[in-house]
């Protein structure tokens, strides 16, 4: 018999984690397990809009400039109280999890430290364990930040087993972010991406249809923003015209991730939200995001190559970019570089070379044997 409880700790800064986690949720659930969940951010926000009924936790987060730009002195100024913050986390977890049998962590050192300390089993799931920092202009900064940035790595640590979201090596999207101390690899397995899976395999026409697309048009171009709402909105403003102009060759759709567009296109298929983006995955060309682990990998599941526009200064998703370039599946338009012409040109390379669709398949045939939920489920009865 599965245990009565697990408290379930998610990371919310951005979709991704929550997305994930909201597959994990259902799963745990459809088994009998009982849950209660603790978020924050627009990790919260997801899971309350899908109906989970999350519990609120103190909010970390990185500072931003206005144009999208991650930026080290407004992460030092606003996670001034982290300490404390991190303190009421914590103290919220001990809550939570209480009469747990079970505590499972999606990258929540705060969540993982609370279950050690109730003496819960703990299980953390992960797809970065190294915190790196990306700002050439403050050498001896960004030392001190990285040195403070190895403490949730301590904690992960502490975890009696630790889940890697990601494809298992050399294929690991996040490999930068990924260097487990050989200490811990004895507890340590890659299980591949949590994503969502088609249920069905209906007809590229049929999901065609449903999204006002010809299947024997243009090539498809999808669009989906993803990401912490204020950077997923700057990309959105800046690249839904450019698009639009580029619409006369192309099928191109686009997700906006609940939010609004600020300048209505002509030519696109506009969604602020879909409840199944894996049906556009499966019927497009070519994915155009940021560089998100989760996007990346739901993209490549489905056998797409990607063009990456990472978060300007985000080290995690330079370095999962350079990963899906360096397999040969993708091509990165940093954001400055961004315009009409430069994102035709990057289109056109990427459809016109057959070689980055056979390698981002080659991921779609490596997903395809890969069974994550298994391996979650498996272990989580195991532990507790």
């Amino acid at each position: 018999m599965p245990p009565h409880k697990i408290h379930f700790g998610v990371c919310g800064i951005g979709y991704g984690h929550a997305a994930r986690s909201s597959i994990i949720i259902r799963e745990l659930e459809r088994l009998g397990f009982t849950i209660t969940v603790s978020s924050y951010g627009d990790g919260l926000k997801y899971l309350k809009s899908i109906g989970v009924d999350a519990l609120p936790a103190p909010p970390v987060s990185y500072g931003i400039l206005p144009e999208g730009k991650v930026s080290i002195k407004m992460t030092i100024y606003r996670n001034m109280l982290l300490p404390v913050r991190f303190l009421g986390q914590v103290s919220c977890e001990l809550g939570y999890a209480e009469d747990a049998d079970l505590v499972l962590s999606d990258s929540r050192a705060s969540t993982t430290l609370a279950g050690k300390i109730l003496g819960k089993p703990t299980l953390t799931i992960l797809n970065q364990f190294n915190i790196r920092v990306e700002y050439p202009r403050y050498p001896r900064l960004i030392k001190l930040v990285e040195a403070a940035c190895q403490a949730p790595g301590n904690i992960w640590a502490l975890s009696d087993q630790i889940l890697i979201a990601d494809y298992p090596p050399p294929y690991t999207i996040s490999r930068r972010n990924l260097i487990i101390p050989d200490n811990l690899l004895g507890k340590t397995s890659f299980i591949g991406p949590v994503i969502e899976r088609l249920e069905t395999n209906p007809r590229k026409e049929e999901i065609c249809e449903k999204y006002g697309l010809n299947p024997d048009g243009g090539p498809i171009v999808f669009y989906h923003a993803s990401g912490p709402s204020h950077e997923r909105r700057i990309l959105t403003h800046l690249i839904l015209p450019i698009l639009d102009k580029l619409a006369e060759g192309y099928q191109i759709i686009a997700t906006l991730g609940g939010d609004e567009p600020k300048h209505m296109a002509e030519h696109i298929r506009i969604y602020r939200w879909i409840e199944n983006p894996m049906e556009i995955f499966a019927v497009s060309d070519l994915v155009i995001c940021r560089a998100g682990q989760t996007t990346l990998a739901k993209a490549l599941a489905s056998g797409k190559p990607v063009i990456m526009i990472p978060i300007p200064a985000h080290a995690e998703q330079h370095g999962n970019a350079l990963s899906v370039v360096e397999a040969g599946a993708g091509i990165i338009l940093e954001q400055h570089q961004l315009s009409f012409e430069a994102l035709k040109s990057a289109i056109k390379e990427i459809l016109s070379a057959e070689s980055f669709r056979k390698r981002a398949e080659t991921y779609q045939k490596l997903h395809a044997k890969l069974n994550p939920m298994e391996q979650i489920c498996s272990r989580a009865l195991k532990l507790a």
